[in-house]
């Protein structure tokens, strides 16, 4: 038996490292096709200190079952005598976010409210919903729930940083995620229970995983292109007979044989990614390659969903832009831990709630990439709302150069040394219009399930496939639909554990109920 792996990221390396500790397949046995030269999907590494970095931006907290499951086994790569799950809590116990200023407004005033500014009509609210079968969510949107003067509350912008969503979006995923992650509701002000990585996320996750997965002689097909599989006529099941893909201009297939299985992630949250410099800004891409497979999957059977969804028109409401800042000086970072009352690297998010683009900053503990040359300094942005109109640049963020990004920034903050600081650092923009497409209203219908209806040989994984009760947007994700893919497909190993649900957690539930009690 061959498994073959279609995408390089988190969860095509899990499904790939599942095989082996799940299911007893040889690394031999398994190949792993990615479009790009590097592995990694979402968790990119780009850039050096001399040309700039630019980073991905993620959260995690400790009921990533999954995913530390699968990390236990992985050694670090900053110390191959420890795993990768054991180094990750032993950096998170020591470097414990401290969030002491984490909303401010036009005037630097900072956002602090009893109960989070909520009162019992947004408790009713909020349980409502809690309460509501998903079943009934179909297509509906967060702000149908709420007052109007909920999307003004700390705890709304609190959440909406955090977790990336906008009153446009999915009811259903917001109470998806109001449940997965109740245990964090009563610390969202000071971040203490949200874990970030020791080093960026790259280095952390995908190169451990590809360093155990190579000498097990596993197959990566780096700039491989998959383009289409070819299934069995046979109308009541979906078996697949063949892989066609590109690789260096050159058109290939892969017979899969009777006996063969077929992992296949489908779409990305960073598709048509384009990234900038100091003087040009993103130049917008449409080649729409990571989606591409599941819409001729689509067209050709039912049951695989719906990426038109996702991956149609670019919607307002998916596009993040992201910024990577790389400095050589250290006004910006005294600066930004004076105004938070923090040290730098445990400040969690600073946002500025009334800025044009919705702007959020932190700094990044350092070193934050290895081999970061001493006295360089990363630091990191977003914005939520980067089709607006800046206050200062008065054009949309994903138009702007890194040099106007960093102006907006500086001008917002009001910080001295604008001059020193310009000078001394490089900015990098991301543009991502379809990273936060996770939020979008949809159906039960619109994500296909790991294993579809009648697939003899196909499983599904990623972050747009069907997973009850969890939540897109997290490595967990990816990890759970790779370890339910390999399980259900080859019946060997375990089954995955159960979706943390903070509602039936009496320690979760107390901490929330204590939120309009006493905080």
């Amino acid at each position: 038996m061959k498994a073959h792996i279609v995408g390089g990221g988190f969860g095509g390396l899990a499904a790939a490292a599942y095989l082996i500790r799940n299911a007893g397949v040889s690394g031999k046995d398994i190949i792993i096709y990615e479009a790009e030269r590097q592995m990694g999907g979402g968790f990119f590494l780009g850039g050096t200190a001399e040309t700039g970095y630019n980073l991905p931006g993620s959260v995690f907290d400790d009921k990533f079952v999954c995913a530390f499951d699968l990390l236990q086994g992985i050694p670090s790569t900053l110390n191959p005598d420890i795993s990768v799950k054991d180094e990750f809590f032993t950096f998170n116990d020591r470097e414990m976010f401290q969030d002491r200023v984490h909303i401010i407004d036009r005037n630097g005033a900072v956002l602090r409210r009893p109960h989070f500014g909520l009162n019992m009509r947004d408790a009713f609210d909020l349980v409502k919903l809690a309460l509501t079968p998903e079943s009934h969510l179909d297509g509906r949107l967060i702000k149908e729930f709420f007052r109007e003067e909920f999307f003004d509350t700390e705890f709304w912008w609190l959440w909406s940083t955090i977790m990336g969503s906008l009153p446009e979006h999915s009811a259903a995923e917001f109470r998806r995620y109001m449940n997965r992650a109740l245990g964090l509701f009563p610390d969202l002000s000071d971040m203490k229970h949200i874990l970030r990585t020791p080093v960026c996320q790259y280095q952390t996750f995908i190169e451990p995983l590809v360093a155990w997965l190579r000498p097990r002689g596993v197959n990566f097909l780096a700039g491989a292109f998959v383009r289409d599989f070819g299934l069995d006529p046979a109308p009541d099941r979906i078996t697949v007979n063949r892989i066609d893909f590109e690789q260096d201009g050159a058109a290939q297939s892969a017979v899969i044989g009777p006996e063969d299985i077929v992992l296949a992630t489908l779409g990305s949250q960073v598709e048509n990614m384009s990234v900038g410099s100091m003087k040009e800004p993103p130049i917008p891409q449409t080649a729409g390659r990571s989606s591409a497979l599941w819409r001729r999957l689509a067209e050709k059977r039912p049951g695989f969903g719906n990426p038109e969804l996702y991956f149609g028109p670019q919607k307002p409401t998916s596009r993040w832009v992201s910024f990577t800042v790389t400095t050589t000086e250290t006004s910006f970072v005294d600066q930004l831990s004076k105004l938070t009352l923090s040290k730098p690297g445990l400040g969690g998010l600073l946002t500025m709630k009334d800025s044009g683009w919705v702007l959020s900053v932190t700094i990044f503990h350092q070193p934050e990439v290895i081999g970061q040359p001493p006295g360089t300094h990363v630091w990191w942005g977003y914005g939520l709302y980067p089709e607006r109109n800046g206050d200062f640049v008065k054009k949309r963020m994903d138009a702007c150069t890194g040099e106007e990004i960093l102006s907006e920034v500086l001008q917002q903050l009001r910080f001295d040394q604008k001059e020193e600081i310009m000078a001394s650092s490089i900015c990098i923009p991301c543009d991502m219009p379809f990273v936060n497409n996770i939020w979008l209203p949809r159906g039960r219908a619109d994500r296909p399930a790991v294993v579809p209806e009648g697939a003899t040989n196909l499983g599904l994984i990623g972050q747009y496939i069907e997973v009850p009760k969890d939540i897109a947007f997290t490595i967990e994700y990816s990890a759970r639909t790779a370890w339910e893919a390999v399980h259900q497909l080859l019946k060997r190993g375990p089954a995955p554990p159960k979706v943390f649900q903070g509602q039936f957690d009496p320690k979760a539930l107390w901490g929330a109920l204590r939120v309009f009690l006493f905080k």
